[in-house]
């Protein structure tokens, strides 16, 4: 599996937001309506590479006290949703040019010992193979872009041996 970014922020830059097929919030949403609107706020944010809501990252995130122990273990970065002291958390793994969208929840993940590992055996093997299809899809793009620029040139010298094109001096 691709490494997770370690980064106390998501990164300033439009990155692509993938939610995992094991999100699940409806059920969370249900009394909390209001929950899904800062989602969408957060995701914007993200795809579009603006700065997130202040509320979303937690409070002490620039002096890193206490550590974020799920970020600096697994990579799984956690968002405040509405406020800086919510209980309703956004979990998510971030990548270089991706983030992977994994649950919904609260701070439950932190009494778990050790912290978020429950969470992140559940999500692994999906997050691996989220990356690997990306990267395969790239490989695949690389390699048609690839053979389209080697056609093209093929098709260019072709044209100025058959003096259909000035030759270049």
């Amino acid at each position: 599996m691709d490494e997770a970014l370690k980064l106390s922020r998501v990164q300033g830059k439009p990155l692509d937001v993938i939610v995992s097929p094991l999100y699940k919030a409806n059920s969370y949403y249900r009394g909390k309506p209001h929950l899904q609107q800062h989602v969408l706020d957060i995701v914007d944010a993200i795809a579009g590479g603006e700065a997130l809501p202040q509320w979303a990252y937690r409070s002490g995130i620039d002096s890193d006290d206490p550590p974020d122990r799920l970020l600096s273990r697994y990579g799984i970065m956690h968002l405040h949703l509405g406020s800086k002291t919510s209980n309703d958390l956004l979990f998510l793994m971030q990548f270089d040019d991706h983030v992977v969208i994994l649950a919904i929840g609260n701070h439950k993940h932190f009494a778990e010992d050790p912290p978020g590992k429950l969470l992140y055996e559940f999500h692994r093997a999906k997050v691996a193979e989220i990356n690997t299809l990306r990267d395969t899809q790239k490989l695949e793009a690389e390699a048609a872009a690839a053979l389209k620029a080697s056609l093209e040139l093929e098709s260019k010298k072709s044209a100025i041996k058959r003096g259909f094109l000035p030759r270049k001096r």
